[in-house]
């Protein structure tokens, strides 16, 4: 009896063994499937969150425009401040400009083949702007004057299309948009009397003089 017993206890430690050789290899596998199908679920998440962020064309377009925008320098502040203060001298002389015509908007595009950004400055309040728009003065990049716009509403927008070198302007003047062309030395100044313009979709201007930019006291 005794070595009956011995014997089976001998076989049942021989299929212990054997089962636990078998059995370690198999939950192995499984739990490296395990793990392999646990990252490649969280990969596909990853790219569906990627996917998710993209942005649409018409997004992207938007944001273009948008980014266009970079800080105003110190000294182009100082430059139109010392401008404005120099053409206006007389009537700031005998205090015609109140204090909220005293403020204006910035907007640098390269609108030519030279590499510098020519200045657009939007002026503010009664003394500049009335019912059919505000003055806007258009600056080479060293302060000096290209061209004095009258009856302008913003924003005003910079085309893809070029005169003599320099972008076409659309600017809105008396209800309508009106598109003007460089004519070697300067822009006409009255865009309400210049041909009016229709903007088609598949155009892509740059905007600039947003109500929403960044006002500078002079």
């Amino acid at each position: 009896m005794i070595v009956e017993h011995l014997k089976q206890m001998l076989n049942l430690a021989h299929q212990k063994q054997y089962f636990m050789k078998t059995l370690f290899p198999i939950i192995g596998m499984l739990i490296s499937l395990l793990f392999f199908s646990c990252n490649s679920s969280e990969n596909q998440a990853k790219s569906s969150d990627t996917l998710v962020i993209v942005h649409k064309p018409e997004e992207l377009r938007k944001d273009s425009v948008s980014n266009q925008k970079e800080m105003v320098s110190e000294n182009t502040l100082n430059l139109i401040k010392i401008g404005l203060g120099e053409m206006f001298k007389d009537d700031l002389s005998k205090n015609l400009i109140d204090e909220q015509s005293r403020k204006f908007k910035v907007f640098e595009h390269n609108i030519n083949e030279e590499p510098k950004k020519e200045i657009f400055v939007g002026l503010t309040g009664s003394y500049f702007c009335g019912s059919g728009g505000c003055t806007v003065l258009l600056l080479h990049p060293d302060g000096e004057l290209i061209t004095k716009f009258t009856v302008t509403e913003y924003p005003l927008l910079i085309a893809e299309t070029y005169t003599k070198g320099w972008n076409d302007l659309i600017l809105h003047s008396q209800g309508k948009d009106h598109l003007m062309k460089f004519n070697g030395k300067t822009y006409p100044s009255n865009p309400s009397i210049q041909p009016d313009y229709t903007l088609v979709s598949s155009q892509n201007p740059v905007m600039g003089l947003e109500s929403s930019d960044q006002s500078y006291s002079w």
